[in-house]
């Protein structure tokens, strides 16, 4: 296959998302990250978003979009299950997890108490030049967009509780299986681990608390990674 781009930074949970299903799948990629906040829309007119994904000289943008297109290009291992019943599950924690649990995240890293820690990580990823202009446009936009949808107005200790339960009704979801609803990685757990990487980041200890005070929950996401690792053979992968 020809070379593959990454565009974004893997602080995103969608690029993550994204680099972790390139992982199972064996393609070796470069991460491009974002040098200044133009870059996202050059990278993606369509949205001016990221993850763009550059293979084989065609450009995909969205995280849902380009796994998609990965399993097409890429039939096994497949990231969706052959059972149809299952597959939809798998859709829709993917669709849960992009739309509603990310706003949990956006909340817990644009809190007060941990919005400066947050608005550093970012910029310790713009070249030193830029800093200046990218402190006075990307946090103000970011934290704009969580406190619109509203989560990000809670309390600490009422996000921590309400994130707490999201957590448990995954591990209800789980149940005694390796992940969720089979017993493979699928796009269902890709999506769920880019948002518990990105708690587990630095910014947000509260976040990476409650996934350690949780023993199941903390085997799930460590199972993922050995999973997803990269230059793992498919018969590590499934183990």
């Amino acid at each position: 296959m020809e070379s593959t781009k990454l565009f974004g930074s893997r602080l995103s949970p969608f690029v993550e998302k994204v680099a972790r299903a390139l992982q199972v799948k064996g393609i070796e990629f470069e991460v491009v990250a974002p040098k200044s906040p133009a870059d996202f829309k050059k990278w993606n007119p369509q949205t001016g978003k990221m993850p763009v994904l550059e293979i084989s000289g065609t450009r995909q943008y969205d995280s849902s979009f380009i796994v998609e297109y990965l399993d097409e290009v890429i039939a096994d291992p497949a990231l969706t299950a052959s059972d149809p019943s299952i597959r939809s599950k798998q859709r829709f924690i993917e669709d849960w997890s992009d739309e509603s649990f990310y706003w949990y995240l956006m909340a817990m890293r644009w809190a007060p108490e941990n919005e400066r820690a947050t608005a550093m990580q970012i910029l310790s990823t713009v070249p030193p030049l830029l800093r200046p202009i990218a402190n006075l446009i990307i946090p103000r936009q970011i934290k704009s967009a969580a406190l619109a949808q509203g989560l990000a107005r809670l309390p600490m200790a009422e996000l921590e509780r309400e994130l707490g339960r999201r957590f448990d009704e995954v591990l209800g979801w789980l149940a005694d299986r390796p992940f969720l609803f089979s017993e493979t990685v699928s796009i269902a757990d890709l999506a769920l681990f880019g948002q518990m990487s990105t708690l587990c980041s630095g910014p947000t200890p509260q976040g990476a608390r409650l996934i350690d005070e949780r023993a199941g929950l903390r085997d799930y996401y460590d199972r993922i990674d050995r999973a997803t690792a990269r230059g793992r053979s498919r018969a590590q992968r499934a183990a």
